[in-house]
Parts: structure tokens; C-alpha cells; sequence
């Protein structure tokens, strides 16, 4: 989220004190692992560097995995299962990276890999369209 979107009057990080933050590089993955069963997890494509708290996990891939493929992966039910048979704790549940680490994702080649991702992308876009579609027509 851009910064002048989440602070009053376009107020920026750049005085704030960062030592509880990391910085999360372009091409990465960052996640909470209290809240990951509710989705918060995003990727980071800016091509620039942003900072996210320290609460966070922060992971890139190996050259020989899509990171669109494994976005839509960590959308799917599979990944769900996942952190509901391997999160830790008491009364907050958590999914740390050690955990996430135990997963296991069959991948075919890289090439394959690419051409499943961005079908994946094809069909999320056409659902919004539809879906943004329906509500105009149905107010």
C-alpha cells in the first residue's frame, strides 16, 4: 500500500524509527504468521525495496520455482491444509517459515510452471470482470 494511502495528510516512514521493520526486496514473499489463515500474505513486485514489520516472515525462491504459480498455490485449499495441520501455539495459532517449510508442492519444469501461472492469472481477472459485471448490472 502506498504510504501516502495508509498515513494522514501523505505522511511517510522516512523519519520513523525502522529498527522493528524489515525490508522486504523486490521478488519476495512477506506474511504474517498469526494471521496467514486469513490470507495475509502478499508478494512484493514494486522494483523497489519496502519495509514491513518484524512480525513478518520474509522469503524469496529458487530460480527453479514460478512465484506466480506458488501465489496462486498459496490461495488453494491444499495450502489452507497445510498451515491448519502444522500452526503452533495457544491461544493465537501461528505458521512460521520452519513450518512452511514442511510443505511440499509437486512442480513440474519451469516452463510448465510459467504457462499454469499465468493461466491461473487468467482466469482471477475474468472472474473480477464478471464479478465487477454482475454488480453494475445489479446494484
Amino acid at each position: 500500500m502506498p504510504q501516502d494511502e495508509k498515513f494522514e495528510n501523505g505522511g511517510t516512514m522516512r523519519e520513523a524509527n525502522k529498527r522493528m521493520y524489515y525490508i522486504v526486496s523486490p521478488n519476495s514473499f512477506a506474511y504474517n504468521p498469526a494471521r496467514i489463515n486469513v490470507g495475509s500474505i502478499g508478494y512484493q513486485n514494486t522494483g523497489k525495496n519496502v519495509i514491513v514489520s518484524s512480525l513478518y516472515e520474509i522469503f524469496k525462491t529458487s530460480d527453479d520455482v514460478d512465484d506466480r504459480l506458488l501465489w496462486h498455490w498459496f490461495k488453494s485449499p491444499d495450502f489452507q491444509k497445510l498451515i491448519w495441520q502444522l500452526q503452533e501455539g495457544g491461544v493465537r495459532l501461528y505458521f512460521y517459515y520452519d513450518k512452511l517449510c514442511m510443505g511440499e508442492v509437486s512442480l513440474p519444469s519451469l516452463e510448465e510452471q510459467r504457462k499454469i501461472g499465468k493461466f491461473f492469472d487468467t482466469l482471477d481477472n475474468l472472474i473480477t470482470l464478471h464479478q465487477r459485471k454482475h454488480l453494475r448490472l445489479h446494484p
